[in-house]
């Protein structure tokens, strides 16, 4: 957490920040003129905020994602209550979205610290003049995609040969058939690709790979001349 102290003021800031990066803060207050930022509170314990919102929240608070990750694992209650009756402003970086989509229903605003800081004071404006500034479900899907595709790179030859599969629609019994394995080791490594890829189920990872298909293909075919496989190698589905 940071070194700050908290302001121990009964009313309202317009901008509580609850971040445990340091120099997160400092770029944070580094966006407001000098003259604003004794509108700023700076909270050293996350837990006052929810415990105490009448001397600890802003207008508009600022949560980082493992602050609120860290609050959800031990006081979701409280923290559920403390969103309900305030706004909320989620800080993630680009790699931590897919992770932070299950905290996006307690934010009315995102900021990215990695690519729209510098819209950081427009973005809580908006949240607290009560605009809902959330990524749209096309948005959403668009980067999710993106972060998935980075994380294809990981899967071995043999996972990126199972989704391709799995986007057929095929049992895993078919797959393991078609792929010359055991019914068992393809239900091991469907858990190990949901996982990796952060889907909620097996119908998740068909869509994806259905969207995705030419790029899965792409890399099975880079990934099999690496090998010094055929392109109708046993281990590249057809």
């Amino acid at each position: 957490m940071t070194e700050a102290t908290v302001t121990d003021v009964p009313q309202q800031v317009p901008v509580a920040l609850a971040v445990e990066d340091t120099a997160m803060v400092s770029e944070i207050v580094g966006r407001f003129e000098p003259a604003e930022r004794h509108d700023l509170r700076i909270l050293d314990d996350p837990r006052r905020m929810i415990e105490h919102p009448e001397s600890a929240a802003g207008e508009v608070t600022i949560i980082s994602y493992p602050v609120i990750k860290q609050l959800a694992k031990y006081h979701l209650d409280e923290l559920t209550e403390f969103c309900r009756r305030n706004k909320v402003v989620l800080l993630i970086r680009s790699p931590e979205f897919l992770d932070s989509i299950g905290f996006l229903e307690y934010a009315d605003g995102v900021i990215f610290a990695d690519a729209t800081m510098e819209r950081v004071r427009e973005i809580l404006q908006l949240s607290k003049s009560g605009y809902s500034i959330l990524p749209s479900a096309a948005v959403m899907d668009i980067v999710t995609d993106r972060l998935r595709c980075d994380t294809l790179q990981k899967l071995s030859f043999t996972e990126l040969s199972i989704l391709d599969n799995v986007r057929l629609a095929k049992t895993n019994r078919a797959i393991a058939r078609s792929l010359g394995l055991t019914e068992a080791n393809v239900k091991t490594k469907v858990r190990a690709i949901l996982k990796a890829l952060k889907f909620q189920n097996r119908t998740e990872a068909a869509v994806f790979a259905s969207r995705q298909g030419e790029l899965i293909r792409q890399n099975l075919e880079h990934r099999g001349r690496e090998k010094g496989a055929e392109p109708h190698d046993k281990g590249l589905p057809h």
